[in-house]
């Protein structure tokens, strides 16, 4: 095994992000292969945080292409998957200048053409459909235009920066490639499995104050009288049974209404009524009555849930203040729809799985005194930027607080037997 470390390149990016320098170190394998990882650092060259990782076999193949977004801004991430921005080319520069001496220094038989095969990366097409996953619609008018997700595909961030140090209780979203339920699903429901939806990437927060659920079922009160009901009975009997049941319903409903005076005169009256346009006032004026309209409160469909958080963002740190903005667009690039190259579609934006983590019982836990969630969409995102009612800056531009609202809406019901395997609360 053999390691160079390269003197720092500088990236101006001009008023937009302005000078960053960066250095990259080429390690060799033993099983001939290569890895390179290439490091944000200060104009000394050194190491300041790691932004990309890529990794040769023997054969020369990239077996591994991973971009640290928790560290990587948007700019760099940017850059990283363009092969002809500066910072591409000054890794290549790199990479080419530690080949030359690491092969001859090596032992691992690691040739020059792989060394410089890891300057390869985060640009390679073929990993990288390898890595989109997913299926996407038959058609090429319906593919979704270049980029998709970019800039948020693997995000893994994190507010504070440092609670994955600690035991504090999360909230976790990912986001997850939307799946439609198709005309022909078997599930009863109709939607797929969350658990089966690919993960582009994930945010994990602290849990904020007033969280709270409400389900809600709709059930409205409904009215049948006794003529309406005679009438449903002689329907009913007429569609199951025929037209001879059909007859025989309605002469037992004259019978009974021809069996006593008062009935007559209540009919008389209602029907009365009907002819004259003036619903049951010929009952309450004449005789100081109404037809019992039996009312009953009836079932009528299931609701879907909305929830809404609120979370005050307040970075502590440059690198704190780079996770905040990985977040907030994390979100609202998340739930924007995606355009199909040839414009004439837009496909649905992704969608989000929400779980709340007690990390004393584990680090992937889910909290059972809290609710559980069924997939959703997000709705509404709204960013307030200066959440103290003061236009207050860090000298890089970056704001002191964000305060961040998003609201979900689950995209189907909950069910009654959807509680049968969660523990706790459910739903």
């Amino acid at each position: 095994m053999a390691s160079k470390t390269s003197k720092p390149i500088v990236v101006d990016r001009g008023t937009a992000g302005g000078k960053s320098y960066y250095v990259t170190e080429v390690t060799t394998l033993a099983d001939g292969g290569v890895i390179r990882e290439t490091y944000r650092s200060d104009d000394k060259g050194n190491k300041e945080s790691r932004i990309q990782s890529v990794t040769i076999d023997g054969s020369g193949n990239i077996t591994k292409d991973e971009v640290n977004t928790s560290t990587a801004t948007i700019a760099e991430q940017r850059d990283l998957r363009n092969p002809n921005s500066k910072l591409r080319n000054g890794i290549k520069n790199q990479v080419n200048n530690a080949a030359t001496e690491l092969a001859d220094d090596n032992i691992d038989g690691t040739t020059k053409e792989t060394i410089q095969k890891a300057a390869s990366g985060s640009g390679n097409e073929a990993i990288n459909d390898a890595n989109e996953g997913g299926s996407q619609p038959s058609g090429e008018q319906s593919k979704p235009v270049p980029g998709v997700n970019e800039g948020i595909k693997g995000m893994d961030a994190r507010y504070p920066e440092d609670i994955g140090s600690t035991k504090q209780d999360i909230i976790k979203f990912d986001m997850l490639e939307y799946r439609p339920s198709g005309l022909n699903n078997p599930k009863a429901n109709g939607r797929p499995d969350v658990s089966d939806g690919k993960t582009i990437g994930s945010v994990y927060l602290a849990v904020p104050g007033g969280i709270q659920d409400q389900t809600n079922a709709t059930w409205n009160s409904e009215q049948m009288n006794p003529l309406q009901r005679a009438a449903a009975e002689a329907a009913f009997a007429g569609i199951n049974q025929g037209a001879a049941a059909l007859s025989d319903s309605v002469k037992a409903s004259i019978e009974a209404a021809s069996k006593g005076d008062g009935l007559k005169q209540v009919l008389s009256g209602y029907f009365a009524g009907q002819a004259a346009g003036v619903g049951q006032q010929v009952m309450q004026r004449g005789q100081g009555q109404v037809l019992n309209p039996n009312m009953e409160l009836l079932f009528n469909g299931p609701s879907v849930r909305q929830f809404s958080f609120n979370f005050l963002l307040a970075p502590r740190s440059e690198s704190e203040q780079q996770q905040v903005v990985n977040i907030i667009r994390f979100f609202k690039q998340g739930m924007s729809p995606i355009k199909s190259e040839s414009n004439l579609f837009l496909k649905s934006p992704n969608t989000f799985r929400l779980r709340y983590i007690h990390r004393q019982s584990g680090e992937d836990s889910e909290h059972k005194f809290l609710t559980k969630f069924k997939e959703c969409a997000l709705t509404s995102t709204g960013v307030n930027y200066t959440p103290n009612n003061n236009y207050a800056t860090f000298p890089d531009g970056g704001m002191v607080a964000y305060q961040l609202t998003l609201s979900f809406q689950e995209l189907e019901p909950i069910f009654n037997n959807d509680y049968s395997d969660k523990e706790g609360i459910g739903y």
